[in-house]
């Protein structure tokens, strides 16, 4: 306002002379400059505004360009100065609306290649193409008109494929034509190996190599500001992460890079070996390879979409924020793909178009999927009035038998109503004549009935060939249970026959249900158990809640009445957190919202379920597993043989949460390997909850990712898997297939587990960084505690072990029996086994079979020890596989052929043996014990035998009536002549009872004190001591026995809880038993 005319400027590209002008300058940052104004007042664009760029200096001006509200200009010089002009072309102007903004915009710093912006594998770049040039020279790869702009990114291989996406670009730059290509080579000799449109999926590159993307448009002219997107890389480089409490390791890979998928709601592993997931906000399906993340996009619905096969099933509005879901459920016909007679259907629910406000119309249709084109086509619905909202839809869907038919079950949410903005919608999740809060039931192809409709609904026959209502209501009806609140998870278990839902608990007892027919879950009425923690609430708006109470949900008064007089009530199989340790009754949270807030609400927000009913993870198999959108998790939850009961108890659940985020969980599926886990995540993050205070896992906003498990760490030498996973158990008297597994460079300084049938643990393998390849296992298990050979005890199970590759350092090896194995040890006197040390691991050729066969390597173990409360494992080093047994040193015989034998006679114990081809024998250690497991040398018999002859030895140990035992023990030790020794089998011989000494301890166990009972043959001095378990002296004293019943008092008060052994020493007497002490 109030400004002169420069009429010594000429004007160039506008008719007339300026009627008033202002000047700014700018000193140029890059080779392009554009101004805009914006913001102009009225009386100024009425006249005609203008804009005019300069060289300078003052006084010699030079116009480079000029325009309307925009001018911009290229070749200019970075560091000189530049001016702009700003003018009105029209006279006479009046008012006073002459204000206006300077907009100035360079060109994006990666305008050139030579500053390509750095995108990770895995990770997400915003771009901006406004203000950017067009490079010359560089091959056009998908659009042949040429580019208006385009701007540069870079990325380094980690795979030899990669998936390169642009998302999320402004209308402005979807209209223009946006590209994505991308290059080989360096700068200037660039080569095209890549373009598309929205996704560009690579293969052939070189880890480790340089590539470039170009973002541009293929169109000139644009309008508008924004010209903005963003673009993805994946998959990303693995991580290894430690899922949970279980030390369970995983790596993880981002398989969908953040932002890329507009929430994704459905991931399912189809049998072509392919991940489909569905995009609830974008309303695409997609498939997915679950090795490389490379994508194909098989339906597109979304509103304004022109591919789909038939646009009057498009989505009918834009639903950014406003329903609940969206695309959502999807479920493959279970002759999808069939070698023969395939049925190629794939069934989708998704929200079709908006009523007004909170009220939508769902839809329920099956596609057909053509193996020609890949994309999805011919819809067909199944049900097109479902009810819809902007809270609680549900929509998830499977496909289950009854009856050996397959049926197509659909969860449809309550509507949200009586919470929130749906406080006053009318609830009727117990009414059976509307569908919200119920489980649906369709078929999967036309029945025959007449309606268009009524063709999908199961109508014929009866019993579970019909839906329960249909002849209460009066109608063909598709519900199959009622009483649901927001169903958002489903599995099946086709070898108990059973259905699971997951459904969200309103404040708490978020509920995992079994799914039959006609039966009734309580809501609104009944929350979780029928155990009364919800009297004097309602399922919806409490008092501080905005809505407030009252809503459309009745107040609840007694659960526990309720749920009697309901017919077909059913409570949960597993309701989470009854109560908290904030509030012990809901009650008390539900009196206090809003002050106690959503985070601090005992619920999780189950969303998709998952049955593991693989073995390769220890412990999982028959797991639920359930992804948690509120605590940004999944959560394990172990079922007992029945399918009915938690492990340990429904109400004493020992659940356990992975890969804690500030992601919210929304799917998970698992591939038939079960050593990967594939999880997708919401575009919002986790509203609470410590997984979100302390995650395990990054933020990843709309992801698919990637768990494979790995194994558990190294931990000084040894495993970190939990005590808690049991030895494996198997069919007796048969060898039991075991885990195959593999062992690469990406879990080769793991401890990586074979598990058995059950899924619980037979051995592990620390490879020491070697690829031993694919490893097939078994075990064989007897049906007696012990299997007997040469006089000797091992035990009733043997492992073998054959990697594809045979190592060429030592692996370390864990091999694990069962307490009640090793207990059978400890009984027989003939195992040589009596601790933890006595054990040896023999290693032979054998294949899996019922006995030890030929001769084998024997390995003392580097570590032993218990497995929780019913299991010991073994550790050793190898430098080659076969098969295992576990025994003391004298499974085998130690020469060809060694016949030990004895009998007592003429008060000594007379020993014999014969051996044959003795070529290489020292000498021979008789050696004795008295029952305790200690052996003690008692005299050598020199070797004198050679090959091919049978010599014959005797020695007599007349001793032995006089150490006071009824049973003696005797083993040879044969030393070879280069050191070496192996052992005998042990000869058992017992003693006349005229010189025995008897040892009895009562109370056994005892707390405070034993009493030992010794019947003594003669009058005799006596010394006993007591020693714990790893042999240290805790008490010793001497004692005088005379001729029969002694009784001797020990105070066992200042003894720590645990086994003892009791010595005794004289010379009528040798013997050792034990005490617990408890």
């Amino acid at each position: 306002s109030g400004a002169e005319a420069s009429a010594a400027i000429p004007v160039v590209c506008a008719s007339g002379n300026p009627d008033d002008d202002v000047f700014f300058h700018f000193v140029a940052n890059s080779a392009y400059a554009s101004f805009t104004i914006t913001n102009a007042g009225t009386e100024l664009v009425a006249s005609g505004i203008r804009t005019q760029i300069f060289s300078g200096p003052v006084g010699t001006f030079t116009s480079l360009a000029c325009g309307n509200t925009r001018a911009e200009v290229t070749g200019l010089t970075i560091g000189v100065t530049y001016y702009l002009r700003v003018y009105s072309a029209g006279t006479g102007q009046t008012g006073a609306g002459w204000g206006f903004r300077v907009n100035w915009l360079s060109s994006p710093v990666n305008d050139d290649p030579v500053n390509a912006i750095v995108v990770t594998a895995g990770g997400t770049v915003n771009g901006d193409l406004i203000a950017a040039v067009p490079s010359t020279g560089i091959t056009i790869g998908c659009a042949g008109t040429g580019t208006d702009d385009d701007v540069f990114f870079k990325f380094t291989a980690v795979y030899n494929y990669a998936t390169v996406t642009v998302s999320g670009a402004s209308p402005e730059l979807t209209a223009a034509g946006i590209r994505t290509q991308v290059f080989s080579g360096p700068i200037g000799s660039f080569n095209s190996i890549g373009c598309g449109s929205g996704t560009v999926n690579l293969t052939g590159l070189t880890p480790g190599n340089t590539y470039y993307c170009r973002v541009y448009t293929a169109s000139t002219g644009q309008t508008g500001m924004v010209y903005t997107f963003k673009l993805s890389l994946h998959p990303s480089a693995l991580v290894a992460v430690t899922g949970s409490r279980m030390k369970e390791v995983y790596s993880q890979q981002i398989l969908s890079a953040p932002s890329i998928l507009a929430d994704p709601w459905e991931v399912t592993y189809g049998p072509d070996a392919n991940l489909w997931v569905t995009e609830s906000k974008g309303y695409k399906v997609y498939k997915i390879n679950p090795q490389t993340g490379l994508r194909d996009t098989v339906l597109d619905i979304s509103q304004f979409s022109t591919t789909s096969p038939d646009n009057t099933f498009n989505c009918q509005f834009n639903n950014g924020s406003g329903a609940q879901g969206g695309l959502a459920g999807l479920a493959l016909h279970p002759d999808f793909l069939a070698p023969t007679g395939a049925k190629n259907y794939v069934y989708l629910a998704y929200v079709y178009s908006q009523i007004s406000g909170n009220v939508f119309v769902n839809r329920v249709v099956r596609f057909t999927y053509n193996t020609s084109t890949n994309k999805l086509e011919s819809p067909v619905s199944l049900c097109d009035t479902l009810p819809g909202s902007n809270d609680h839809n549900s929509q998830r869907m499977i496909i289950a038998p009854v009856g050996g038919t397959d049926y197509l079950f659909y969860a449809e949410g309550d509507m949200g109503a009586g919470q929130f903005g749906n406080a006053l919608r009318t609830q009727h999740a117990q009414n059976i004549y509307s569908y919200e809060g119920k489980i649906l039931r369709f078929n999967l192809e036309p029945d025959g009935d007449a309606g268009v409709l009524d063709q999908w609904i199961p109508s014929t026959g009866s019993g579970d060939a019909t839906n329960p209502y249909n002849t209460v209501v009066g109608k063909q009806h598709a519900v199959w249970a009622i009483g649901i609140r927001n169903n958002q998870g489903f599995v099946y278990d086709p070898i108990l026959n059973k259905l699971y839902g997951s459904s969200h608990g309103p404040f708490s007892d978020d509920e995992i249900n079994v799914i039959e027919r006609g039966k009734n879950y309580g809501h609104p009425i009944v929350i979780g158990y029928a155990d009364g923690n919800a009297n004097g609430t309602t399922a919806g708006a409490s008092p501080g809640m905005n809505p407030a109470y009252p809503s459309s949900c009745p107040d609840i008064i007694d659960e526990v009445a309720t749920a009697a007089a309901l017919p077909g009530y059913k409570d949960p199989l597993f309701s989470a957190y009854p109560n908290s340790t904030l509030f012990p009754t809901l009650k008390g949270l539900w009196d206090q919202i809003p002050v106690s807030g959503n985070g601090n609400w005992p619920s999780e927000g189950w969303s998709g379920l998952d049955l593991y009913a693989n073995k390769v993870i220890p412990g999982w198999k028959r797991s639920l597993i359930a992804s948690s959108l509120k605590w940004g998790r999944l959560l394990r939850l172990k079922l007992d043989a029945t399918g009915n009961v938690t492990a340990p108890t429904n109400t004493a659940a020992d659940t356990i949460s992975y890969f804690g985020s500030q992601n919210r969980f929304r799917d998970l599926a698992f591939a038939p390997n079960g050593r990967d886990i594939f999880v997708i995540m919401d575009r919002s993050t986790s509203t609470s909850g410590p997984s979100a205070m302390f995650p395990v896992v990054p933020a990843c906003q709309g992801c698919l990712q990637k768990y494979s498990f790995l194994g558990y760490n190294d931990n000084g030498g040894q495993s970190s898997l939990p005590t808690d996973i049991d030895v494996t158990d198997g069919t007796p008297n048969s060898c039991n297939t075991g885990t195959t597994i593999t062992i690469d460079n990406t879990n080769s300084n793991y401890w990586v587990p074979i598990t058995g049938p059950d899924g619980n643990i037979v051995a592990e393998l620390y490879s020491n960084g070697q690829d031993l390849g694919t490893i097939t296992s078994s075990f064989y298990k007897h049906a007696g505690a012990l299997r007997v050979r040469n006089g000797a005890s091992y035990a009733d199970r043997n492992i073998t072990i054959n990697p594809q590759n045979q190592p060429s350092a030592n692996v370390k090896v864990r091999l694990y029996i069962t307490k009640a194995e090793y207990d059978a040890f400890e009984a027989d006197p003939l195992s040589g086994i009596s601790t933890l040390s006595d054990i040896r691991v023999h290693k032979n050729n054998d294949p899996c079979q019922s006995a030890i066969a030929g001769s084998s390597t024997i390995f003392t173990p580097a570590y032993a020890s218990t497995h929780g409360p019913n299991g010991y494992v073994v550790q050793v080093d190898v430098t080659s596989f076969s098969t295992f047994y576990i025994g003391s040193t004298n499974i085998l015989l130690p020469l060809e052929s060694l016949n030990f034998s004895g009998k007592y006679s003429n008060a000594a114990s007379n020993l014999k043996w014969e051996t044959r081809n003795e070529a290489g024998t020292r000498h021979f250690e008789v050696e004795r014990s008295t029952g305790d497991g200690i052996y003690s040398n008692i005299g050598n018999v020199r070797a004198r035998g050679s090959a091919n002859e049978t010599t014959a030895y005797t020695y007599n140990d007349r001793e032995a009536s006089r150490l006071g035992v009824s049973r003696l023990y005797y083993r040879l030790k044969v030393i070879d002549n280069d050191g070496g020794y192996t052992y005998s089998n042990i000869v058992v011989i017992d003693i006349p009872g005229s010189f025995i000494t008897r040892i009895s301890i009562f109370p056994n166990p005892a707390d405070k004190q034993a009493t030992v009972l010794i019947s003594s043959p003669e009058e005799q001095n006596i010394t006993w001591q007591l020693v714990d378990v790893a042999g240290r002296n805790v008490m010793n004293k001497h004692a005088i026995l005379k001729k029969g019943e002694n009784r001797i008092v020990i105070n066992l008060d200042n003894l720590k809880t645990g086994v003892y052994f009791l010595r005794v020493k004289g010379r009528f007497v040798n013997a050792q038993e034990k005490i617990q002490k408890l």
